[in-house]
């Protein structure tokens, strides 16, 4: 049975303002806590989520709003499932940002793994990130006329291995398997391979010498090993069914080949290939290692007081930048956020980029990549010009000046993996991936959004705006003055006190 609360229904007593100190409250109600509770909170998509809940049979439910803020909050504060949901039954700042109230707050861990899992299998993650970034813009007025863009590596919660590992690994967790279902199956194998494979994941090949002949000849060998598993079982269906089957395929045709009737191992793999068969979504990037990106754009105008990110579109490590220009300008043209000047590095600004952008009036500010040819060609397409025109317009001041606010951007992927843990996260998969970078990126916006003075402000009438709400916070401020100084002067008699007043 679904619960909903609708968090903007104001309540006679705040509970949090009678138990803690004036400037305990004081510092929720300008912090992100504060913009959680009067801006974010009634943004949560408790209609989709709802829909997942029979209206009026079964137990009830957690109470909607409160569980999406949790699972918000958990990710971009890097909390595991049970800081979480200690944090939802003893924090006074989750509390008063999910407007429980402070007294018989009870939270299990799973439930809140069931409400992850249901998020994930749904992507709701996205559309927290849209209607947060879309009401902390408009609640701040920002100028959304400037943006700036680039990406930033993300690596999930895996092993990196070498290429000998990563297929030793493979062949390991399907003899593992097979043992486990196919006992008799498993016992029919060579004794030899049985035993290569039998040390731990963690000491796996740790017997084998580390010079360079003995190596070749291990890696030889693990090639040669996955190729005979593979073409042994190829035809056992519910063996061949398994996922540790599928990944050992997986691999061998990522890392091997056969070549007159001889396994090889392939020279060049490219990036697109299996890191760990536990993340075997994540890719490789030449410069960053395996794991995954996000591409992040975000306003840049020196009119506003803080920058928010205004699209954040998770990919595979192998992706390439420029291929992604199209994905963000459908998805701020969709939200109706197209700025009219796009400011990014020099992986962005290809020709066909600048034209994409040029048909739909936005204004892509990129250096050219490469060096200007030695030699001008005697009759230059369109295309060759307009990139001889680029080169001579970024060595020009006015171009480096409205070039040099790009570099910002660098300082927000900092600032996101520091405050949220986004460059190190506690899971793997794609689904799981994705939600938590969305999620923490749209903590990120509340963490900034809460520096603004003008939506401190805001908070601040806000919060005083419930029933008799004005009257009741002024007379709890005479009231607790008297207490405080008495306090001060009797320390010996503070739980009396407490026990007296509160």
């Amino acid at each position: 049975m679904r619960t909903i609360i609708d968090p903007r229904q104001n309540v006679l007593f705040d509970t949090c303002c009678s138990t803690l100190s004036p400037v305990a409250y004081k510092r929720l109600v300008n912090g992100w806590q504060g913009v959680f509770r009067h801006v974010i909170l009634s943004e949560m998509p408790v209609e989709e989520i709802g829909k997942h809940f029979s209206p009026d049979q079964g137990r009830p439910s957690s109470e909607l709003y409160s569980m999406a803020g949790l699972l918000l909050i958990m990710e971009f504060k890097n909390w595991t499932v049970d800081e979480a949901a200690d944090a939802y039954m003893y924090h006074a700042g989750v509390q008063y940002a999910l407007n429980l109230g402070r007294d018989h707050q009870s939270m299990t861990t799973r439930t809140v793994e069931r409400y992850q899992k249901l998020f994930r299998e749904q992507g709701f993650a996205a559309q927290i990130l849209d209607r947060v970034s879309e009401s902390l813009i408009r609640e701040l007025e920002l100028d959304i006329k400037k943006q700036r863009l680039d990406s930033t590596h993300v690596f999930s919660n895996m092993a990196t291995f070498t290429r000998t590992r990563m297929i030793g690994v493979v062949v390991k967790r399907f003899l593992v398997q097979l043992k486990r279902h196919h006992t008799g199956t498993y016992e029919r194998l060579d004794e030899e391979l049985r035993q290569r494979y039998s040390r731990s994941e963690a000491g796996l090949f740790g017997d084998v010498s580390r010079d360079q002949p003995t190596r070749q000849l291990l890696k030889q060998q693990v090639a040669e090993d996955l190729y005979a598993l593979i073409e042994l079982f190829a035809s056992d269906k519910k063996i061949a069914g398994r996922t540790s089957y599928k990944n050992m395929v997986t691999v061998f045709e990522q890392q091997c080949e056969v070549k007159d009737g001889k396994i090889t191992l392939k020279k060049k793999t490219g990036n697109q290939v299996m890191q760990n068969p536990s993340d075997p979504d994540a890719t490789y990037d030449g410069h960053k290692g395996p794991g995954h990106q996000v591409q992040l754009s975000e306003t840049c105008s020196d009119q506003n007081e803080v920058q928010l990110i205004t699209c954040a579109i998770p990919e595979r490590a192998h992706e390439q930048d420029g291929d992604a220009l199209s994905k963000v300008i459908e998805h701020l043209e969709e939200k109706q956020m197209l700025p009219n000047e796009l400011i990014a590095d020099t992986h962005y600004g290809s020709d066909e980029n600048v034209q994409q952008c040029r048909e739909i009036k936005v204004e892509l500010t990129s250096p050219v990549a490469g060096p200007k040819p030695k030699e001008d060609p005697a009759q230059p397409t369109e295309k060759q010009q307009r990139l001889q025109a680029r080169r001579t317009e970024q060595e020009t001041d006015e171009w480096k000046s409205r070039y040099r606010i790009r570099s910002g951007i660098e300082g927000t992927n900092s600032g996101i993996k520091r405050k949220t843990g986004l460059g190190k996260l506690r899971v793997r998969g794609v689904a799981s991936v994705d939600h938590a970078i969305l999620m923490r990126i749209a903590g990120w916006n509340i963490l900034r959004a809460a520096c603004s003075k003008k939506m401190q402000e805001k908070i601040r009438a806000r919060s005083r705006k419930g029933p008799l709400g004005g009257l009741i916070e002024s007379l709890h401020g005479l009231l607790m003055a008297p207490i405080a100084s008495w306090k001060s002067l009797h320390p010996a008699h503070t739980s009396f006190s407490r026990w007296i007043f509160v």
